[in-house]
């Protein structure tokens, strides 16, 4: 269950970054800004896939 409950939050969190990144027309500025902008939507999508992961296929083992 807690595999479940983490992956849901995994996903919302990362595609509430994405909406958030696309609304924002991308990474924006030069240099070190634009470069953590993108690491940050690189992060966003590693949320989203391994959420979802978690979601569909996290059931554990009960005790």
């Amino acid at each position: 269950m807690r595999n479940r409950i983490s992956g849901a939050i995994g996903v919302v969190w990362g595609g509430l970054m994405l909406v958030s990144a696309f609304l924002r027309g991308g990474p924006q500025g030069s240099g070190a800004y634009a470069t953590g902008q993108t690491a940050a939507l690189a992060f966003a999508v590693l949320l989203v896939l391994v959420g979802g992961y978690y979601l569909t296929k996290g059931r554990g083992k009960t005790k």
